[in-house]
């Protein structure tokens, strides 16, 4: 399950070009908070906090208490922008939870013990057709990842959705089936013609033709023969 994870956050005054760029300078990124049918409030966080926090992975499905002037505000990252020529964040927009919000994530998938799937073993080939799988969460009950066990799995096997234990309230948005999330696939190897040693067209005609004149040589022997007899 996901961490909350408290984080400083001040409320910053105006949302023109020269506010934006006096809050940046001051080592924060622009951010917004709303949702809950309450007003949003512009707010500024700490730049190197929220750099660390992308540089860890997961940041749009983790959880963050935000220390607004004493009062904490339990909201998670729906959005980040970036600088289009150095990639730093600029903005972050964060929607307002309670502990019984429920919200749509798309949670990353990870498969182990390949080593103990006797396919894989064999030359197979781990297909991954889900590199995240989309559900619906408590807001207190966010899974980190999704992983799936490879242990025993052949060449042809499939891993679905059902094949993971899923928390209570936890559940994927497709409902409708046991979807395919990887298979074990057979190993994909084109065996291309060996290539013929340079100068053998050369040499098996060369051969027939000897042939050729060997044969003529014992009939002219052969005749040759005749005539003395």
């Amino acid at each position: 399950m996901a961490k909350e994870t408290n984080i400083e956050a001040v409320i910053r005054d105006g949302s023109g070009k020269s506010a934006v760029k006096k809050v940046i300078a001051g080592g924060k990124i622009p951010s917004i908070l709303y949702g809950l049918n309450e007003k949003p409030v512009n707010i500024a966080v700490d730049k190197i906090f929220i750099q660390k926090e992308l540089n860890a992975g997961g940041f749009l499905t983790k959880i963050f208490n935000l220390n607004i002037e004493g009062k904490k505000n339990l909201a998670i990252p729906r959005d980040i922008q970036f600088h289009p020529l150095s990639d730093q964040p600029i903005h972050v927009d964060f929607l307002r939870l309670s502990e019984d919000s429920k919200v749509t994530l798309d949670i990353p998938t990870r498969f182990i013990n390949e080593e103990a799937s006797p396919g894989l073993k064999r030359g197979g080939v781990l297909n991954v057709n889900r590199r995240t799988v989309q559900l619906n969460c408590p807001a207190n009950n966010i899974p980190e990842e999704l992983v799936f066990d490879l242990t025993g799995l052949e060449i042809g096997d499939t891993i679905r959705i059902s094949m993971v234990n899923l928390d209570d309230g936890v559940q994927p948005t497709i409902t409708d089936r046991d979807f395919t999330v990887a298979s074990v696939a057979a190993p994909t190897v084109v065996k291309e013609p060996e290539p013929q040693a340079e100068g053998a067209e050369g040499d098996e005609a060369a051969a027939a033709e000897g042939d050729g004149d060997a044969k003529g040589t014992e009939t002219e022997q052969d005749s040759k023969e005749e005539d003395k007899s």
